[in-house]
């Protein structure tokens, strides 16, 4: 019996090698490869099937296909799940660096695409140490491309250009194939706002992908291209990309992607003034971008509301805040998203009343908008633009060299004074569109900056309005307590003449029992400490005024103090008379001494004190 079970155990193993020699792992894995950016599907059903070869596969092997699933899930935009796989196949493939460098690369971009910018870096910078301890230039070169495109998202040009220089150079040494890199350069220019130099990237890079077969990047790039077209004013050109661009990836379901460009759609019809389409294609970029809680929706939800605003529909802009704020933070996204995001908020929160939230998200706003001036953009760009430019005409200009001299071996002295003057007409034609673009991008930037400038002005004013609205409220306030003051003090004159109407009585003989009045007293009585609750409400609106009194004026009384604070309630000498129960003549007296003790003489100058304190 442990014969035959060792004999079937045996013939297993047997069946098993079999089926794994006979299985074709490197042709498996080139197939996936080719598929993976045109058909991830068809892809996956080879990974699948790879996976299930029964027997010990190698580390390379289990690395690659491992790496592969990363890669399907990337192509469907599912990025947690593409950096469990690369993690996986990274746990094979220690012993093998190259294969381990790529995957490092993937995982990077994996966690750029989820706005991780802080990780991403971390794992570029672990892709870059093992190539330059392996020195595979290509590694170096791919390892600079990312740490280029994250610090491209931070907003901090100078490292993203540097870095971008190095890889370049490196790939031009590699002769390797340069339309990631470009990609990665348009959409720096892209961010410096020139336009054209972005454009033309674009369109290079648009040939090598598709030359490679890479459909998913030849389909973003076309919704990059198209945000470069609209910023030249070409509509219709930028219709056609994205038309391209959303139809391609559908077929890869990568909601992030697909939601942007929804809203480069929407910004399209905003430009040709379609709002309802507008709003409609920018509702659909939100919902696409929830589903996979995408941290590009925070510039998406700015851009929205934007649109909202200009409609009036503060309603749904309110919505589109709050399910935006629910779901992601806003803190996250990089300066000048989340400036975008809440100047939109904050005029939303200003055209609703609500002033609590509208005034501190102005602030943030203007705050924001400082920081975004303070990155100095321009030389970088013009530096990155500079020398890649430059080594593009050297190349140029080695290959005419070469030309020239065949030239100069056949033709005649004629023939080759011509060919320098057309060169030369050539060099004076590039120099000349050199500094007419230089022109235009200059007087494009000082636009932009008096644009910067009327909407900080235009911040400011706002602020300034609700500061206003706030100090009228106070003041309102306020002198509805003055008046609940005076009230009082008039029932207390009023209080004192009741008093002197019983003397009156008394010395009359209106009254001449007692009980009559006592009756009189008690019914005065009976009425509220009146000089007391002045008292109290007149320190409650003046806090300070007895201390400040005594402070500045160490001659004065308390009876002063208390004369004082009539006055400065408006009160005129006759009913301050009737008031403390004193003659008239005795309340202008008084006065006269105060003023003295005060050394003020004029009458004017002692009302502007008493108001003052």
């Amino acid at each position: 019996m442990r014969q035959l079970l060792y004999t079937l155990l045996f013939l297993f193993a047997a069946v098993a090698q079999a089926q794994i020699i006979s299985y074709n792992f490197e042709e498996a894995e080139a197939k996936s490869r080719r598929l993976i950016y045109k058909m991830p599907d068809s892809a996956l059903i080879i990974i699948k099937k790879t996976l299930s070869q029964q027997g010990k596969l190698h580390d390379t092997i289990q690395g690659n296909t491992y790496n592969l699933y990363g890669l399907y899930y990337n192509q469907k935009g599912r990025q947690d799940s593409a950096i469990h796989y690369y993690n996986k196949a990274i746990g094979y493939t220690n012993d093998f660096p190259k294969i381990k460098i790529r995957i490092l690369i993937n995982t990077c971009m994996a966690y750029r695409s989820k706005g991780e910018y802080t990780t991403s870096i971390k794992y570029a910078n672990e892709a870059l140490e093992l190539s330059k301890k392996a020195k595979f230039n290509r590694g170096i070169a791919m390892a600079y491309g990312e740490l280029a495109s994250n610090y491209n998202y931070m907003l901090d040009y100078n490292k993203s250009v540097d870095y971008l220089l190095k890889a370049i150079a490196i790939a031009k040494q590699e002769s390797r194939p340069l339309g990631t890199l470009k990609q990665k350069l348009a959409n720096t220019y892209m961010q410096m706002e020139n336009y054209t130099f972005a454009k033309d990237l674009y369109i290079e890079s648009l040939a090598e992908f598709k030359a490679m077969g890479n459909y998913k990047n030849y389909y973003l790039t076309h919704t990059n291209l198209a945000e470069a077209l609209l910023r030249l004013k070409d509509v219709s050109g930028a219709k056609a990309s994205l038309k391209e661009a959303v139809t391609g990836l559908e077929k890869f379901g990568d909601n992030e992607l697909i939601g942007i460009t929804y809203s480069k759609i929407g910004s399209t019809e905003q430009l040709q003034a379609h709002y309802p389409q507008a709003i409609a294609a920018y509702q659909k970029a939100v919902d696409r971008l929830l589903t996979v809680q995408s941290a590009r929706i925070i510039r998406v939800a700015g851009d929205y509301i934007g649109l909202l605003t200009i409609g009036k529909d503060y309603k749904k802009a309110l919505e589109v805040i709050n399910i935006t704020e629910k779901h992601m933070d806003p803190d996250k996204a990089n300066l000048e998203d989340r400036m975008v995001y809440r100047k939109a908020a904050a005029e939303v929160y200003a055209n609703t009343g609500n002033t609590t939230k509208a005034v501190p998200a102005y602030n943030e706003a203007i705050t924001l908008m400082d920081s975004l001036k303070s990155i100095e953009k321009k030389g970088e760009v013009q530096e990155l633009q500079a020398k890649f430019q430059t080594d593009l005409q050297r190349e140029k200009n080695i290959a005419l060299e070469g030309h020239n001299k065949i030239l100069k071996e056949s033709a005649s002295t004629d023939k080759w004074i011509m060919i320098l003057y057309i060169i030369i007409s050539i060099i004076v034609m590039v120099m000349i569109v050199s500094l007419l673009r230089s022109y235009r991008l200059k007087n494009k930037l000082q636009n932009i900056e008096l644009k910067n400038i009327e909407t900080e002005k235009n911040l400011i004013k706002q602020q300034h309005m609700h500061e206003q609205e706030l100090n009228n409220a106070q003041r309102e306030i306020i002198e509805e307590k003055q008046r609940e003051l005076t009230s009082l003090v008039l029932k207390m004159a009023n209080y004192q003449d009741s008093l002197n109407d019983v003397i009156d009585k008394v010395e009359t003989s209106v009254l001449t029992k007692a009980g009559d009045v006592k009756k009189e007293l008690q019914h005065i009585i009976k009425q509220k400490d009146y000089w007391k609750q002045f008292e109290t409400k007149f320190n409650n609106l003046h806090p300070e005024f007895n201390n400040n009194m005594v402070q500045r004026f160490s001659k004065l009384t308390k009876n002063d103090i208390e004369f004082c604070s009539l006055l400065k309630l408006n009160l005129s000498n006759k009913e301050i008379a009737s008031l403390l129960q004193i003659s008239h003549e005795s309340a202008i007296t008084k006065k006269y001494r105060i003023k003295k003790k005060m050394a003020v003489n004029d009458d004017a100058e002692f009302e502007k004190i008493l108001m003052e304190i």
